[in-house]
């Protein structure tokens, strides 16, 4: 990340977002967060693309700048 990034980033959300990782996690536990990592991509993703993302997009095989559309 580039200063500026860091910066803006920081004014905007400076302090309200942590990241923990588990540190010993069994199977199931590894299975259900990343099933709940991909629910929240596709939701993301979704919220800024107006409709479902298709499998190619999810996988970064197509581009998404391209199906982003600028109002």
């Amino acid at each position: 990340m580039g200063q500026t990034i860091k910066n803006n980033f920081n004014k905007r959300f400076g302090g309200r977002i942590r990241i923990v990782y588990a540190q010993k996690v069994s199977v199931i536990e590894k299975q259900v967060l990343n099933e709940r990592l991909c629910k929240a991509m596709v939701g993301v993703l979704t919220g800024i693309l107006g409709r479902e993302p298709t499998q190619k997009e999810l996988l970064g095989i197509d581009d998404l700048a391209k199906a982003i559309k600028h109002k």
